[in-house]
């Protein structure tokens, strides 16, 4: 066969290789997610955990490419959301939380909707006590700060775990005197709080004074939609 000829196979041969892998890559970099809102939640750290502890749930990177951890391999896990990121790919739009654990040694971004409001020791010291009275509980009052309208108001329990070794809860005693953190009052409020809500109250106003059985009003924004 002509010289000539096998090299001009050979090179278009090449040429078609190159634009193959070419157009793969780039397909591959098109599913790759960007951010298009963010907001930061570093100064609450809202307490979530999984919906569902035995099912798997992947925490991904910052572009949804890759795979970090499996939420079912840390059922008893509580996870802290340092902020909330719209993200998309151009065809799919999504509100994912990046979140931490409490030793900072395992994050990442998971999909909003596979985890629930509430440190995982508070849905379960809740559940344990039935009755929520003015002796063992503090009542949230969440208000949307655009409208002034009352969106949801409900009761905390406070876990004893969350109490100074020793004290006890009565009506009428100062929270700041019985809690170990009264940063707890804040994953109180986001254990309880209302869905599609995002607690904007971060000045702490009332919590030097808020007493067991007592009532904390803290305004709320809706959510973004997907």
């Amino acid at each position: 066969m002509n010289k000539t000829l096998i090299k001009g196979l050979a090179f278009s041969a090449l040429a078609l290789g190159i634009g193959f892998t070419t157009q793969q890559t780039n397909a591959d970099a098109s599913t790759a997610y960007r951010t298009v809102k963010t907001k930061s939640y570093y100064s609450t750290t809202p307490a979530y955990h999984a919906k569902n502890a035995t099912k798997s749930v992947y925490m991904w990177n910052s572009t949804i490419t890759k795979k970090l951890h499996n939420l079912k391999n840390y059922p008893k896990t509580t996870w802290y959301v340092q902020k909330s990121v719209k993200l998309t790919n151009g065809k799919k739009t999504g509100i994912f939380y990046y979140v931490e654990n409490a030793s900072n040694s395992v994050r990442g971004y998971v999909w909003r909707g596979y985890l629930t409001k509430g440190s995982l020791s508070t849905a379960t010291n809740t559940n344990s006590l039935t009755t929520a009275t003015s002796n063992n509980s503090i009542t949230f009052n969440f208000v949307d700060d655009n409208t002034g309208a009352t969106v949801k108001t409900a009761q905390w329990i406070i876990p004893n775990s969350y109490l100074k070794s020793g004290a006890t809860l009565k009506k009428g005693v100062l929270l700041k005197n019985v809690l170990t953190n009264l940063a707890k009052v804040w994953t109180g409020a986001s254990s309880v709080g209302p869905d599609g809500y995002d607690i904007i109250d971060t000045s702490g106003t009332g919590q030097s004074t808020l007493k067991v059985g007592g009532t904390l009003t803290l305004k709320v924004t809706a959510q973004p939609t997907k």
